[in-house]
């Protein structure tokens, strides 16, 4: 291979290529950046729609106040009377919530439980 620079020449302008690449992913248009933020900042502040109808039809003022993470999961069975609210967990079986004595959970890995695994497998 014949090439007009040695190595030491070739790596320094390799290392000044990279250098500058990564400077200028770093900086971005600041026109960007306020909308990147504000379209950050309203997906944190809207809440997740509920997974649950029974919980969707009650009144605000019946609904879990601090925020639970049974509000939205898929294996949670919510389920009112008159003058109750309660959460029936289908993979710890119990009761994680009710209006009596409220509960925040706030993670819980029984959220995936029952998703398939998008990993495929040899």
């Amino acid at each position: 291979m014949n090439t007009p620079y040695t190595s030491d020449e070739t790596a320094l302008s390799e290392d000044a290529l990279i250098d500058a690449a990564l400077a200028v992913l770093e900086t971005a248009p600041p026109s960007a950046r306020p909308a990147e933020a504000a379209a950050m900042s309203a997906a944190e502040e809207t809440p997740l729609p509920s997974a649950s109808p029974t919980l969707d039809a009650l009144d605000a003022s019946r609904r879990p106040t601090a925020g639970t993470v049974c509000e939205h999961c898929p294996n949670s069975v919510w389920f009112a009377s008159p003058t109750e609210l309660k959460c029936y967990c289908r993979v710890m079986f119990l009761v994680t919530w009710s209006s009596q004595a409220p509960n925040q959970i706030t993670h819980c890995d029984g959220t995936f439980l029952g998703q398939e695994d998008e990993t495929p497998r040899d």
